[in-house]
């Protein structure tokens, strides 16, 4: 069963987390992300794209009750997963709007900061790199997109301390957040083809990464990344 919605509407493809209640993250709706954007990167038809989710979350990330539960291989799986599939997102080579409906955490977090563009909805919402708060580094690709995404002081902030933001203004600063609009305006393509009209350039990926199939081959992570032991990133 997948876990992403897709409705193409006028050439922009409206891309919807759909794992409620929250829109979690396993290494399967990783797998399904990074595929589905790499076909629509393909696809002449898609001008930009809309990343949203369903219900009253973007998405909290990583889905803490099966993780403890993987083997190595599993592990091996899920950190290969998040760097292919944030390593997409950051290098997708057209427009993308990351209308943040809710709550956006950890890896959600990150995929908003991927973005080209980012629009929230204008409802109390939280967004947290959290990861330190549960024990878990940041992969390789997790790490270099915050660092490009984010100015030097939010990143410490929010990597090294998992700073919490509540508050509209301060997401709205911290994430370069463009505008707050209705929860429903959030998801409108009408956000991203303006975007396609006025953002030419898309951002280089974030320091030592290539974007070849959206792989990043030979990253420490991919190739031995271990969630519980000391060789992520």
């Amino acid at each position: 069963m997948g876990t992403l919605k897709i409705v193409d509407r006028n050439g922009i493809a409206v891309v919807t987390f759909a794992r409620p209640p929250v829109n979690v993250m396993d290494s399967e709706s990783l797998e399904e992300l990074t595929s589905t954007f790499e076909r629509l990167a393909g696809d002449a038809a898609v001008k930009a794209a809309v990343l949203t989710g369903e219900g009253n979350a973007f998405s909290a990330g990583l889905d803490l009750k099966t993780v403890p539960n993987l083997n190595l291989a599993g592990q091996h799986r899920l950190i290969a997963a998040l760097n292919d599939s944030f390593g997409t997102l950051y290098a997708w080579p057209k427009p993308l709007v990351a209308a943040v409906n809710g709550h956006a955490m950890a890896g959600g977090l990150v995929a908003a900061l991927c973005a080209d563009w980012r629009v929230a909805a204008d409802v109390p919402l939280k967004a947290s790199l959290a990861e330190v708060r549960v024990g878990v580094k940041l992969p390789v690709a997790a790490m270099q997109v915050a660092i490009g995404a984010l100015s030097p002081p939010a990143a410490r902030r929010m990597v090294l301390l998992a700073r919490l933001l509540t508050l509209r203004a301060r997401y709205r600063s911290a994430c370069s957040t463009r505008a707050c609009l209705p929860p429903r305006s959030c998801r409108k393509p009408s956000i991203a083809l303006a975007v396609s009209r006025h953002c030419r350039r898309k951002p280089s990926p974030p320091p030592n990464t290539s974007y070849a199939r959206s792989r990043w081959p030979g990253s420490p992570a991919r190739e031995q990344g271990s969630i519980r032991g000391t060789r992520i990133g």
